[in-house]
């Protein structure tokens, strides 16, 4: 498929963009048009009502040359982007706390969710192993490597079932992470043996399984880079750990390069070409913005006239097409339907977990 494609197009196929509002305004379809990218992140903000969501999804579809991937952001707990639409879930580590049981309703809910709105990618499970006073430990599902490998797999393989992409995250371990991503720079000092032998080994673990694994933006002194850059923007982190040291050959994402953790370097195109160049097949951005398409322009250009990074794009738009057959969109049947049916399990679901919540609150 992507010997028809042109510069332009396969450069495309490694965006995944954000936008503002319910509906598409006519900046960001211009945009689209000029991009075509290979994908599309949603949030609460675009989320207005239940019809509206499903007929905004499927629109995006119909704009995709390529089947594309229509990716949220979905855990249950603080990051529960549906949770206007459906009764609330609870979090990733209250449905650990009660068990793999609830941990597998929770999953299946996520995806008959997903499934009744339009998205088949979930960014979704936190694979990091909950650490002692770490920023996300409500999103961890355990504190054990292992454990958190086994609870991951669970909630991927109910995913898997209704044909939910899933993407671990937040490579190569942000559970030692305090402070936030989304404005500054976190800096991790686990040793290089602490990150192989414990934080990898879920993501390792889970590589026959996810869709994707997402690449967090920390900076990891052990792993090589003196200076504060982001495992996302480092070859050592990508291409060095996870694809040699490590063996992957799925899809690598970054998080969303538009946080301060990478604005803060300074706001130019040498960084997007960095982050394809250190390794990345998709670059996620949450918003539109002027710079977007600056950076789409600047990879076309710089790759036209260099054959090393013409075949980082032809390696990663490989990967990212072969992960497209796999989807394939069924309109669900009798959509309305399934809300009902899906807050009666959330009910169930959260009267299972009541008594995991209130060992999590005490514990945390």
């Amino acid at each position: 498929m992507k010997d028809h494609f042109t510069l332009e197009q396969k450069v495309g196929q490694l965006f995944v963009l954000g936008f503002q509002g319910y509906e598409l305004d006519r900046e960001t379809r211009m945009l689209i048009e000029t991009i075509q990218p290979g994908g599309f992140l949603l949030f609460q903000r675009n989320i207005e009502n239940f019809d509206q969501i499903y007929n905004l999804t499927s629109r995006l579809r119909d704009m995709a040359g390529t089947p594309g991937l229509l990716a949220i952001d979905h855990e249950g707990g603080r990051v529960d982007r549906l949770k206007q639409l459906f009764a609330p879930i609870p979090s990733m580590a209250e449905l650990a706390e009660a068990g793999t049981a609830s941990l597998r309703l929770g999953a299946r809910i996520i995806a008959a969710e997903l499934e009744a709105t339009g998205f088949n990618v979930d960014f979704a499970p936190v694979v990091d192993i909950r650490l002692p006073h770490s920023i996300i430990t409500d999103r961890c599902l355990a504190s054990s490597p292992l454990e958190v490998a086994r609870l991951a797999a669970a909630f991927i393989e109910e995913l898997s079932k209704r044909g939910v992409v899933t993407c671990a995250k937040h490579f190569p371990g942000l559970g030692g992470a305090v402070s936030d991503p989304h404005f500054s720079l976190p800096r991790i000092e686990r040793t290089k043996r602490q990150i192989q032998y414990e934080d990898a080994i879920p993501f390792v673990r889970l590589f026959d399984q996810i869709g994707m694994i997402m690449i967090c933006h920390a900076h990891y002194p052990s792993l090589g880079d003196d200076k504060p850059t982001p495992a996302s923007l480092s070859s050592r982190v990508i291409g060095g750990l996870l694809r040699k040291k490590l063996g992957y050959k799925g899809i690598a994402i970054t998080d969303d390069l538009t946080m301060g953790a990478v604005t803060s370097l300074g706001l130019t195109t040498d960084i997007f070409l960095r982050a394809l160049e250190a390794g990345n097949d998709l670059l996620l951005f949450s918003q539109t913005t002027p710079l977007v398409e600056r950076a789409f322009h600047a990879i076309v250009k710089a790759a036209r006239s260099s054959a090393a990074l013409r075949g980082r794009v032809e390696e990663a738009v490989g990967r990212i097409l072969t992960l497209k057959t796999r989807l394939e969109f069924v309109p669900p049947r009798y959509r309305t339907h399934m809300r009902a049916r899906v807050n009666r399990q959330i009910d169930k679901l959260r009267k299972s977990v009541e008594p995991a919540r209130t060992l999590v609150t005490r514990t945390t």
